[in-house]
């Protein structure tokens, strides 16, 4: 319980970013010749007359929000999707939902992708497991046929052929494509092992009636562009594999890449050139080279908020998570300003995942690709192209592609960030980047930590830094580290000399912090507060509390109270604090509110954010910095 007087502290500021995430499309057409476009956000599917421009939201499932990941227009005029593990079939022209299935216990995503054979059964593919389904329409029956492959967990691509196959592109610690027999269950792996490159294989049924594949030549990402140079193409059928240049290959109907594809397209030459949530729009190319903007009546969601961070300019700094949106905060009125989804270069359906002050500059790393961006607080911020931009992206690295710490470096002069690399990889890289001259050196994780990534950053007195490292490997690949490990990383010499387990078996060091004894403050996944001596290697405090929460992401923080230095920590269920004196851990105060990012701290003020709304605390007396 929370006693009246700690509840009157918390104060919710508000939704800064009410924005939806544009997802898949499909252009559905009935036996009439009508027509309705289909695009799916998070929670919901909109209807929209690409004549008229009237529209229709659907829910999903009532109190849900789940995202879907794939769509496709069937022949008879029905929309294919999915949403976390329920399979929906929605009558668009009826604007009703024909079925919502669970058809796949234990799977979190039920509609990773889609495909259609010449009787009307409809295939679908499972996250993680990549479970096949095949799908009746007619009687909603959905069974599961098959799980593709034991390893891999990304089947992005799916097509059923008129040879009594379907096939699937996988992927992503190893790129294959799979085929599988509907007659027998029969399962072949084509390519794969003779391609043992990183990334997706992609599949799609071609205007010709066949079936295409394709791998990459190389190791690449997620959802890169078929037909690009860099991959070797195929044709499938029987269950095999025949090579083809890639100018034999008919085009698929579906456009766009990774979870953002438009499946099919309007008729009478029409087409479609955006459709994009936030701004409201559908933007449809006429067949004269005229353009038809639509305006989307649709109720937006509030859109959750990732990690803030108070800038130089004592503003309160922070992004939504899908779309991602910049937003500001001043900590003396509560005003909210969101700068919108152009204001971060390729922010797209990413977020700011971690910050750090250096001077005047506020830098954001950024999901997804590792991006990285320098906002001038002495300047106005400007979305415009060209020198006035503010904030400019400045690098971008796979290595790092989900970033999860950031920190400046005590010389005034770098910023040392670290995270999870891209899909398919095991290990990320740690980036140190130059702010005078704009330069970044990347040291791999083999160099680090091998088959780790870093999430937690602390600077010592000297300047060397400490790093938290996680075995743990959400772009699909196979863990192959143990346990996580503490690192010293000497900035004079630019190499790791020492490394340590502070909690053994850790998966992953979430957080660190330190205090002005060198000492470091961490936390692990599963919520164990350690303190830690690098000086002697000793672990001085080892404490569960887990029974204040789970971790939130810039959940721990080194501030000044009452002119004392007292480490801050958020998790969801608890603000707390460590005295660095006795290492004693105390609960400064149980949430009204879960709480899901952490912190910026300002002049007594604590902020965090508890999903899509901003929250303060208002620490007793005092001042914070």
């Amino acid at each position: 319980m929370i006693n009246s007087g700690v509840a009157n502290r918390f104060h919710c500021i508000g939704v800064p970013v009410r924005a939806d995430e544009t997802r898949s499309a499909a252009v559905c057409t009935d036996e009439s010749g009508r027509e309705r476009v289909v695009i799916v956000a998070r929670g919901y599917a909109l209807i929209v007359d690409p004549v008229s421009g009237a529209g229709r939201q659907l829910e999903f499932e009532e109190g849900k929000r789940d995202y879907p990941y794939a769509a496709m227009s069937g022949r008879s005029g029905l929309f294919y999707t999915g949403a976390g593990p329920l399979l929906a079939v929605l009558d668009p022209f009826r604007e009703t939902f024909v079925w919502r299935l669970e058809p796949a216990p234990g799977e979190e995503i039920s509609g990773f992708a889609f495909a259609e054979d010449e009787d009307g059964f409809v295939y679908a593919t499972t996250f993680p497991n990549m479970k096949l389904l095949r799908l009746d329409p007619r009687s909603g029956e959905c069974v599961s046929l098959a799980q593709l492959d034991a390893e891999q967990k990304y089947a992005m691509s799916l097509a059923a052929g008129n040879d009594g196959w379907v096939y699937a592109g996988i992927g992503t610690s190893a790129a294959g494509i799979v085929a599988y027999r509907l007659s027998d269950g029969t399962i072949r792996t084509l390519c794969g092992e003779l391609h043992k490159t990183r990334g997706s294989g992609h599949v799609h049924a071609g205007e010709d009636g066949a079936v295409y594949g394709s791998l990459p030549a190389a190791d690449a990402d997620i959802g890169g562009a078929a037909g690009a140079s860099d991959v070797g193409w195929f044709r499938l059928r029987g269950g095999e594999a025949e090579p083809v240049e890639a100018a034999a290959v008919s085009p698929s109907a579906y456009k766009g890449g990774g979870y953002r594809k438009l499946h099919k397209e309007l008729s009478g030459g029409r087409r479609i050139t955006g459709y994009e949530l936030a701004d409201g729009e559908l933007v449809i190319e006429e067949r004269d080279g005229t353009h038809t903007v639509l305006k989307l009546d649709y109720r937006g969601g509030e859109t959750t908020l990732s990690p803030i961070a108070l800038g130089p300019d004592e503003l309160v700094y922070g992004t939504s998570n899908h779309p991602l949106h910049l937003f500001r905060c001043n900590p003396v009125t509560g005003g909210l300003q969101n700068f919108g989804g152009k204001m971060i270069e390729r922010g797209g359906g990413g977020n700011i995942c971690a910050y750090a002050v250096q001077g005047p500059y506020l830098a954001g790393a950024a999901y997804a690709g590792g991006t990285l961006h320098l906002l001038d607080t002495r300047l106005p911020l400007s979305d415009e192209p060209g020198p006035a931009r503010n904030p400019k992206l400045v690098y971008a690295d796979e290595r790092i592609h989900r970033p999860r710490s950031a920190m400046p470096h005590p010389d005034g002069e770098h910023v040392v960030y670290g995270g999870f690399p891209g899909y398919g990889f095991v290990g990320g890289a740690l980036g140190i980047w130059h702010i005078p001259s704009q330069t970044v050196r990347m040291y791999e994780h083999a160099e680090i930590a091998p088959y780790q990534s870093t999430l937690g950053l602390a600077a010592l007195t000297n300047g060397d830094v400490i790093g938290g490292t996680s075995i743990e490997t959400p772009g699909g690949a196979k863990p192959l580290a143990e346990e996580a490990v503490l690192y010293r990383f000497a900035w004079a010499d630019g190499r790791v000399t020492e490394r340590w387990t502070p909690v053994p078996g850790a998966r992953e060091i979430s957080l660190l912090a330190e205090d002005a004894n060198d000492r470091i403050y961490g936390i692990t996944s599963n919520s164990t507060l350690f303190v830690f001596d690098p000086q002697t290697g000793n672990v001085l405090l080892r404490k569960d509390l887990s029974a204040w929460g789970v971790i939130v992401r810039h959940g721990l923080i080194r501030t000044v109270y009452k002119g004392k230095t007292v480490i801050l920590g958020l998790l969801s269920r608890t603000l707390y604090t460590v005295d660095p004196d006795t290492l004693e851990v105390s609960m400064l105060a149980g949430l009204p509110k879960e709480a899901s990012s952490g912190i910026a701290i300002y002049k007594g003020s604590v902020f965090f954010g508890c999903g899509s709304e901003l929250w303060k605390y208002e620490w007793e007396e005092g001042e914070s910095q």
